[in-house]
């Protein structure tokens, strides 16, 4: 073979592109996030938003949290500030209008001087059987479980794209992934989420912005506890009997999560360690499956 036939072979495979300083690193120092900046919608809360900021602030990002309340995201921000000594900025906006997304998403920009990493964290349900639903029901839950995340990664592509780099991580949920009886329409979506993340994905990855998805399971976060030991809440309540019975029979490890441990798998995704995953959704579910 001729320098020309190598050099050909090359480009033609891009071996260029491979990442040969990761070869003599731990990979402890792969997922250093030091300098990057992050963004996570539905972070002022006790549940998955909050969690995977921290995570991601522990590991050195500077985060912006993006939630409708604006005292919620205000003291989340200042525990991460002084817990991790990372910049964090509150940011208030409703995920489910588009102008408020996009201003939000360009308020965070400024305020942390970049985008790299956008997590899609949206949370709107309304459960129960499907011929009850109302429109409006079915309306609140397909836009809160998979059209604002839509917003939300419409919102980083106009940093991300221009600048060919970054990553969107969209949570959806293992429920996308197998059948439940008073979970049709957020399944539905949650399903929506998979074939969202590996579409967009196909579209933009030539681009240099890559994205990946994350699926809990049922995770326990404190009014969830607080709701299913309490003797006075009746078992067939806002699906208390199917959790319970999710848990002890559907659940290979037999038991819930922490909203942490799926925030581990986000802040794995968002590190260099994860660059060789596209468009795929990760189930962090303790294996659940319908049985």
């Amino acid at each position: 073979m001729t320098v020309h036939d190598d050099a050909e072979a090359i480009a033609a495979l891009n071996l260029d592109s491979l990442p040969r300083h990761i070869i003599d690193k731990r990979v402890t120092e792969l997922m250093d996030l030091s300098g990057q900046k992050a963004f996570v919608t539905g972070a002022g809360g006790d549940g998955l938003g909050q969690a995977i900021a921290n995570r991601l602030a522990g590991l050195g990002a500077d985060v912006a949290l993006i939630g409708r309340t604006f005292e919620k995201v205000e003291r989340r921000a200042a525990e991460i500030e002084q817990r991790w000594g990372v910049k964090a900025h509150p940011v208030k906006a409703d995920m489910s209008d588009w102008d408020q997304v996009h201003d939000a998403v360009q308020m965070a920009h400024e305020q942390l001087g970049g985008l790299d990493i956008m997590v899609n964290n949206p949370v709107m349900v309304v459960g129960g059987p499907f011929e009850k639903h109302t429109k409006a029901d079915i309306d609140h839950t397909v836009l809160g479980s998979l059209t604002m995340m839509m917003y939300g990664a419409h919102a980083a592509l106009e940093f991300l794209l221009p600048q060919g780099s970054g990553k969107i991580i969209n949570i959806g949920s293992v429920g996308g992934r197998i059948q439940q009886r008073g979970l049709v329409v957020y399944n539905a979506c949650k399903s929506g989420v998979v074939g969202f993340t590996r579409n967009l994905a196909h579209e933009v990855a030539p681009r240099g912005v890559n994205v990946l998805g994350v699926a809990p399971g049922i995770m326990i976060k404190p009014e969830m506890m607080e709701y299913l030991l309490d003797p006075k809440t009746p078992a067939h309540l806002a699906g208390r009997g199917a959790i319970l019975e999710a848990i002890t029979t559907q659940v290979q490890l037999g038991r819930a999560s922490l909203p942490e441990e799926a925030a581990n798998m986000v802040a794995f995704l968002a590190s260099e360690a994860a660059d060789y995953l596209c468009g795929q959704t990760i189930d962090v579910a303790g294996g659940q499956w319908m049985n």
